[in-house]
């Protein structure tokens, strides 16, 4: 039985299109070689090109198989596919060339501490938080009319790394918040526009393999959003950040005479908990105690009190050892004082550690009494002995963590000996800060 004429007509018609629309390489949207459109180009690929030689590319796969766009798969197609087999290929047919793909790594840092990072070191994100919503990159809101007192420290350094080197590349961002910079402090003609959502090609010089950026949140309300990096000429995402916006600040104060020096000195335990929480994405603060005076006044308040009228900051935690224990209390009396000038927040957590009131560089008194307005209130101490010890001794806390009053470490296998100045260094104490912390403050 004979085709009918129409059924003819329209099989011939659906090829030509079929045709047509792979020469505008509409039918294939995976990079030059990904004839299988999984993202590689190996075997399974060679046969599903194999299969596709000598036809015309009138299916999806087929028109990935067309590689040069001119309506069939041929000889030409496959000296293309043999380069990019092993080489990847930042292009998409019908645009194929056989050039090599490129390559992108971005690396953001944690938030800097004014015009540097000290006393911390510039840490970077690890790779395997770069696109987490908590643990990721971390940035400090930057709204329009933020007075920037700490010299632009709201941005995050990122370095991005580029193969082979002058490759070009362009930067994708899912919110209009994210903008980009190429100097700390935002100078005028150094920022990198957006065409939309992408910018055009990074300034990245031939021979040139890094470029560093920064990155600053200027919308006055809090979010999270994807930086990516592309080819210049393709949509093919080489690596992600995920920022998000920090919701709290951290205040970790240590005791008398300890000043917050990286690398910190293992001794000084409520430093290292400091670093293990900055490294972890909180926007943590390191302070010599001798910051807050005894009225809770001083740099440690001011830097909470810009986080919150500033960056929109609505949680607050707070930590110290000995002297710190005391100034805890006094900067967090302060903050709930001051809350009609300040704005909406909540103190979620603080911490003693061997309390001792701050009121002079020689006052021994024990601080016993609970932080003010805090959601949860964790305390170590131990009694210790007249000469070990220098009467400086921590005391039980009403309405603390381990409930009712906190923990004496004396009490403890691991802890049986302590004197003051051991006991902020023991794992126990440490890991028990850093662990009811984490679950009591938002990032």
């Amino acid at each position: 039985m004979r085709a009918c004429p129409f059924a003819w007509f329209s099989a011939v018609l659906t090829a030509v299109i079929g045709v047509t629309i792979a020469k505008a390489g509409q039918l294939c949207p995976f990079t030059c070689g990904d004839v299988t459109g999984n993202a590689l180009i190996e075997l399974d690929d060679y046969s599903a090109f194999h299969d596709c030689f000598g036809e015309q590319p009138v299916t999806p796969e087929c028109a990935c198989a067309d590689l040069d766009g001119d309506g069939d798969v041929n000889l030409h197609d496959y000296a293309l596919f043999a380069l990019v087999f092993d080489n990847g290929s930042d292009e998409t047919p019908p645009n194929c060339t056989g050039a090599p793909a490129t390559f992108a790594n971005l690396t953001a840092h944690r938030p800097r501490n004014g015009a540097g990072y000290a006393p911390l070191a510039k840490i970077p994100v690890a790779e395997v938080d770069e696109e987490s919503a908590t643990r990721g990159p971390g940035v400090r809101i930057n709204a329009p009319g933020d007075s920037d007192p700490a010299s632009e420290d709201d941005l995050i350094e990122v370095l991005l790394t580029v193969q082979p080197p002058g490759a070009a590349f362009a930067l994708r961002r899912s919110d209009a918040a994210l903008r980009v910079w190429t100097t700390a402090n935002k100078q005028a003609g150094t920022e990198i526009a957006f065409a939309g959502d992408r910018t055009d090609a990074l300034p990245i010089g031939p021979g040139q393999s890094q470029i560093t950026l920064w990155i600053e949140w200027a919308a006055a309300a809090h979010g999270a959003a994807d930086l990516d990096a592309e080819p210049f000429t393709s949509t093919i995402v080489r690596d992600r950040l995920t920022f998000h916006t920090f919701r709290s600040i951290i205040i970790v104060l240590g005791g008398e005479g300890q000043v917050p020096v990286y690398p910190f000195d293992p001794n000084s335990g409520t430093f290292v908990v400091g670093e293990a929480l900055y490294r972890a994405g909180f926007d943590a603060l390191l302070y010599d105690e001798d910051v807050v005076a005894a009225d809770g006044s001083g740099a440690a308040y001011n830097a909470v009190a810009n986080a919150i009228q500033n960056r929109l900051v609505d949680t607050v935690a707070v930590f110290g050892y000995s002297h710190g224990g005391g100034s805890t209390y006094d900067l967090a009396e302060r903050l709930d004082l001051n809350r009609a000038l300040l704005g909406v927040f909540t103190i979620t957590y603080t911490s003693y550690v061997d309390s001792v009131s701050n009121n002079s560089d020689v006052d021994t008194a024990q601080e016993l009494r609970r932080p003010p307005a805090t959601g949860y209130h964790l305390n170590h101490y131990q009694h210790g002995t007249l000469f070990e010890d220098f009467f400086l001794d921590g005391g039980p806390v009403p309405n603390s963590n381990p409930p009712p009053t906190g923990l004496d470490v004396e009490t403890t296998p691991w802890g049986a000996t302590s004197t003051h100045f051991q006991v902020d260094d023991y794992i126990q104490v440490r890991s028990l800060i850093e662990s009811t912390l984490d679950t009591h403050t938002p990032r």
